[in-house]
């Protein structure tokens, strides 16, 4: 007998909504068992990570495009990593009005002593998961982040036509 995910789970139109709401459900869980088991918030591990992106120290404004977040999102995690020493708030020298991130000794040698347990994390997060499989996620994850996009230019324009 089928259950009712499964016999639903052929209607393109629920498939959507349960997309759509696993979305969150996997990043609420995530967070949570993240966030419980570790020294530092996942939001907080996300910026030191987004950091290794640039080749100068980021402003927040630049941190904010990268990790999908509000420029005061990214302060108020950023203050958090300050009071913690593993990064200073700098101003730009290029800009006066910019903040940037700057990664402290503690929180580089956080990043390097983590290496080997962000690979554990990925191998224990992904192991249901064929090569193959992880290729065809990272292009839906492409197209999902192409969705966004369109979603956000959507709602730009139906406030901009009211």
């Amino acid at each position: 007998m089928n259950s009712k995910y499964e016999t639903m789970g052929k209607d393109p139109v629920w498939m959507k909504k349960l997309l759509f709401a696993g979305i969150f459900i996997q990043e609420n869980r995530l967070h949570a068992v993240f966030d419980k088991y570790n020294d530092m918030s996942v939001k907080q591990w996300l910026l030191l990570a987004a950091c290794e992106v640039f080749s100068e120290p980021p402003a927040l404004s630049s941190l904010a495009e990268v990790m999908g977040c509000s420029r005061q999102n990214v302060k108020k995690i950023a203050s958090c990593l300050e009071r913690d020493g593993y990064i200073t708030l700098e101003k730009s020298s290029a800009d006066a009005r910019a903040v940037c991130v700057v990664r402290t000794e503690k929180g580089k040698q956080y990043t390097l002593e983590r290496e080997e347990y962000r690979k554990l994390m990925h191998e224990i997060i992904y192991q249901d998961f064929t090569e193959e499989e992880i290729r065809q996620y990272y292009q839906l994850s492409i197209k999902m982040m192409k969705g966004i996009d369109h979603l956000e230019q959507y709602f730009v324009k139906t406030r901009d036509e009211s």
